[in-house]
């Protein structure tokens, strides 16, 4: 679809009158992250799996590379074009930084905040130096003769963290991937956690190798209205690994909003 911020590929599914719900990625990643979920969720709610842009099949906006709030801006711009007045929104990794920043400029319109194994208010053993080194290291896989000693040390850094299609990903890749974690800066989640107020529901896991247990609950603090969900295995990518629960307790989170209950168990 065509947007005031440039092309993004997104996937619709589920009933049309259904409650919706937008799920984000992280970096990397794309729309087939949430391949493992959408079939828990798409029978009664309607999904929309959004490509950011400069991935899966996006093409890059610089504001949408370099920011979260340009993230955001893309997913408003969506939600606009869809015709959504209200929706669920749902963050992997570094998705989870574009979904609060969302909920945070988007109170009226924003009905659920989903936070699945989401960057916090702290910056986490998966950005091991400081989001400014990210700009540098892009700068750097722009010049051929770094590229060649870089690539392959990003590529093993990539699979150790299982992350899909390494050994294909080219110096550009890394170089945007690089600009876009760029965008990590907790100072603007902290400020988004004072205004967004919508029933959060986090999930994450105790064995998770890139952010540690105590990141969720700090950011799970921060943030009034939410129920936590921990799992003690599961990964990072919990939307894989557990996605039928994950599924299910979305769902509990849309039934309790829709009833007006207080979703304490």
């Amino acid at each position: 679809m065509e947007l005031p911020q440039g092309q993004v590929a997104y996937t619709d599914e589920g009933p049309a009158g259904a409650p919706a719900v937008m799920a984000v990625h992280g970096v990397p990643g794309s729309v087939r992250d949430f391949r493992y979920l959408a079939p828990h969720l798409t029978d009664t709610l309607r999904l929309i799996r959004v490509d950011l842009p400069g991935f899966g099949g996006s093409p890059p906006a610089e504001e949408a590379v370099r920011t979260l709030a340009g993230r955001a801006r893309v997913l408003t711009e969506l939600a606009d074009m869809l015709g959504l007045p209200r929706f669920g929104v749902l963050g992997h990794s570094m998705g989870g930084g574009t979904a609060l920043v969302l909920a945070a400029e988007q109170p009226a319109r924003v009905s659920l905040l989903v936070l699945v194994a989401s960057m916090g208010l702290t910056a986490h053993r998966g950005l091991a130096v400081p989001p400014l080194w990210f700009a540098g290291l892009a700068l750097a896989l722009e010049r051929p003769w770094l590229a060649r000693a870089l690539v392959p040390v990003l590529r093993a850094q990539y699979r150790r963290r299982r992350f899909g299609n390494s050994d294909q990903l080219t110096a550009a890749d890394f170089a945007l991937h690089c600009r876009a974690v760029a965008a990590a800066d907790v100072g603007v989640l902290r400020r988004a956690t004072r205004d967004a107020r919508p029933r959060t529901l986090l999930a994450y896991s105790l064995d998770d190798p890139l952010v540690q247990p105590w990141i969720q609950e700090e950011l799970a603090a921060a943030l009034p209205h939410a129920r936590v969900l921990a799992f003690r295995e599961g990964g990072h990518h919990l939307q894989k690994t557990r996605a039928a629960e994950l599924a299910a307790a979305i769902r509990q989170e849309l039934d309790v909003r829709a009833s007006g209950g207080s979703g304490q168990e």
